[in-house]
């Protein structure tokens, strides 16, 4: 096997490299403890990864990479695609879809044995079948991809099912059975139909979800804005942005401002003023302001783009069970031929033997039973708005016995709330509320919007005000007759010379919570502090519940919080374990901690501050990852919507998904070896062999057809147990 290198995923301090063989790891991971800034390293056996930790300041990705290749065999053969994020690099062409040549392959086939059952059964003719006949070129032909693959494969010294299936035809072929042949190549080629539709289907799912960018944008030609198609769009045209817009290109602001709603990219929930020389990315959304975008990157160039790219290849992440599936096959292809060969010595019977040939040579429904199954969860998961990078991960979130969450943008939700109100006035709260829902009536964002739902939960109406001005990432102010309110951060009233100072020595204590802070002025007085928080999601404390019935034995809280904020809500929630006031980097030791050489974690995360934690688990869960580059970079499982309990379903859908492999395997091995005893006794004839492997084949892909659109038998919290198409 030639050694390939691979950077599986990169962080400051951190590297994780495929290596193959395996049994250059334990190399590997020597040549990197002896270069100096190397803190420790791992190696994971199951999935043939090497994992660094560095420090950046003494040491780099390139250092220890090189330092892996030194001790390689074959160098020059070593394959390693960088990844520079967020540098833009045009993308190698996508290869194209396998879908439409198995197709077409498998419609030419159908063709000849269409003519042959015409010309024998309908007609009650005879055709050729030597090896130079019409029928016997035909079947060589469509042989040759077998014959191509088989050379390849041996090589490598591999036995494999289309050497195999190759030696059938030919000799099949040359013993005057082309039709034999053709029969044994149909069916082949109708399971790879098959497969490669399955899969296609999951990609599919997957693109759709990922779909973010918008259709038509506008691009400035001379002084004149111009709407052309976002495909019309290249590198260095300015794109202009309006309020409630798309930003489709990757790209720097070069005039204007505005408030960018970068949530479907980085899992942020609020919007982020972007002003001149800031960086923009497709996917984001233009929410106040007008920005002109110096387009850098566009098309499938775009990070979204090459994010895409990374989850389809998803697809080819085995799990374990589908080597399971694979070595299963590879036993019953030298069952095969050795039970072929038998049956011809005992029995002298060439009739016999091919019906057996027939039987064995094709284990399509074996290979098929656990891909199916995987492909198939995989895209009943993209459709509910899961991305999962692989079977591997799919199979073993179902095992995991412990379970980490995050708290900001995981158990809590991205929609601010007014937490506490610190009134430095005479008035009411109410009349403070009154004040700053007037001012902020016309605001979008997301502080107005809870300031707005807080005020009209306690029943009040706003007045109107004579004129409002916004100022991004500041504030507002109104003017309310002779009266001026102004609602802000510190900075904002700073600079209309309002001074703060007593009030902000009062509001320490809500900062230490972690209460993001804005300012109510009326005139040149502050009257009071509003702290806003995040609101608790509706289904944790089910999810939590859920989790612990159905096999976790321990849920840990693991957060930058305070320990009087995080004890709170672990008790509310049931939560046994609670690890606070931690930094990001310490998430990723308290990951290791608990996994304790034997223990299966899972980190749900929001995918920004604990990427570390996130990649150094078992199984990394990110939420609110709508196409978040550092979630998906970094997690193994990446939930697009805010749905907690979509970690319960991915966990049954695992076990569901293991389930059916399994079903798949009983039914494929059971007709395989049933059919070929039955051809060695004569009781099974080639068309009725050929005839066997269609039904069993359709009924291992019926049956995993049933994960398409799986519904757990468990009830799921009620904020989520609707399936989303």
């Amino acid at each position: 096997m030639n050694a390939t290198l691979r950077i599986k995923h990169a962080l400051p301090g951190r590297l994780r490299l495929a290596l193959r063989p395996k049994s250059l790891l334990a190399t590997a991971k020597n040549a990197c403890a002896n270069l100096p800034g190397v803190l420790d390293s791992r190696v994971n056996q199951a999935c043939a990864a090497l994992v660094v930790r560095y420090d950046p300041k003494r040491s780099s990705q390139t250092a220890i990479v090189e330092a892996v290749r030194a001790v390689m065999p074959g160098r020059a053969e070593n394959r390693l695609p960088e990844r520079k994020a967020p540098a833009c690099v045009c993308p190698a062409e996508k290869p194209r879809s396998s879908v439409g040549r198995q197709l077409a392959r498998f419609l030419s086939l159908t063709g000849a044995m269409s003519y042959v059952f015409v010309k024998e059964v309908v007609l009650k003719g005879t055709v050729a079948q030597t090896l130079l006949s019409p029928l016997g070129l035909v079947a060589l032909a469509a042989a040759v991809p077998l014959l191509r693959e088989s050379l390849r494969h041996a090589r490598q010294k591999r036995f494999t099912m289309e050497g195999f299936l190759a030696a059938g035809c030919v000799a099949a072929a040359a013993a005057g059975q082309a039709v034999t042949a053709l029969e044994i190549l149909w069916i082949h080629a109708g399971a790879e139909t098959l497969k490669a539709y399955v899969a296609e289907r999951a990609r599919r799912s997957i693109s759709a979800i990922l779909d973010l960018t918008a259709k038509n944008t506008f691009i400035l030609a001379g002084e004149v804005e111009v709407e052309v198609p976002v495909s019309a769009v290249r590198p260095r045209d300015i794109v202009v942005l309006h309020t409630g817009e798309k930003i489709s290109v990757d790209g720097l602001v070069i005039s204007g401002q505005a408030l960018v709603d970068e949530s479907p990219i980085t899992g942020r929930a609020e919007p982020e003023l972007r002003t001149t020389g800031h960086k923009v990315f497709a996917g984001a959304y233009v929410r106040q302001g007008i920005i002109h975008v110096r387009a850098e990157c566009v098309g499938d160039a775009t990070y979204l783009a090459r994010i895409m790219r990374l989850v389809e290849d998803s697809l080819e992440n085995k799990a374990p069970i589908e080597t399971t599936g694979d070595d299963l096959a590879r036993r019953l292809l030298r069952i095969g031929m050795w039970t072929t060969l038998g049956t011809l010595v005992l029995t002298g019977s060439l009739w016999r033997a091919f019906t057996v040939l027939l039987v064995m040579a094709c284990p399509c429904a074996t290979v098929l039973s656990a891909s199916t199954a995987i492909s198939s969860a995989l895209s009943a998961a993209a459709r509910r708005g899961i991305l999962i990078k692989g079977g591997r991960y799919l199979e073993e979130v179902g095992k995991a016995e412990v379970v980490c969450f995050d708290k900001t943008g995981t158990l809590t939700t991205n929609q601010p709330r007014i937490e506490e109100i610190l009134n430095f006035s005479e008035l009411s709260e109410d009349e403070l509320l009154l004040w700053a829902y007037s001012a902020e009536m016309h605001n979008h964002h997301p502080l107005a919007l809870a300031v707005k739902h807080e005020a009209v939960s306690r029943g009040i109406d706003p007045i109107s005000h004579i004129e409002c001005d916004f100022t991004l990432g500041k504030g507002v102010r109104a003017v309310f007759g002779t009266d001026v309110i102004r609602l802000g951060n510190r900075r904002y009233l700073d600079e209309a010379g309002i001074d703060t100072g007593g009030a902000a020595q009062r509001v320490t204590a809500l900062g230490e919570r972690g209460l993001t802070i804005i300012f109510l002025a009326k005139n040149d007085t502050v009257l009071a502090a509003l702290g806003f928080a995040n609101e608790l999601r509706p289904d944790a404390a089910a999810t939590v519940r859920e989790l612990y019935r159905t096999g976790v034995s321990k849920v840990a809280l693991v957060t930058g919080d305070t320990e009087n904020t995080a004890v709170t809500l672990c008790r509310s929630l049931g939560i046994e374990e609670c690890r606070h006031s931690v930094l990001p980097e310490q998430k990723a030791d308290i990951v290791r901690e608990l996994k304790n050489g034997t223990n299966r974690v899972i980190m749900v995360g929001d995918g920004i501050n604990d990427a570390l934690a996130l990649a150094d688990a078992d199984i990394g869960i990110a939420m609110s990852a709508g196409g978040s580059d550092v979630a998906i970079e970094a997690a193994d499982i990446a939930l697009v919507k805010d749905d907690l309990a979509d970690i319960l379903y991915v966990r049954d859908l695992s076990r569901q998904t293991l389930r059916v492999a399994r079903q798949n395997f009983w039914i494929a091995t059971s007709t395989n070896l049933g059919g070929a005893l039955a051809g060695a006794l004569g009781v099974l004839s080639p068309v009725a062999a050929g005839l066997l492997h269609i039904v069993h084949t359709l009924g291992v892909l019926a049956n995993s057809s049933r994960l398409l659109t799986y519904r757990p038998a468990i009830p799921l919290p009620a904020a989520t147990s609707g399936e989303d198409a």
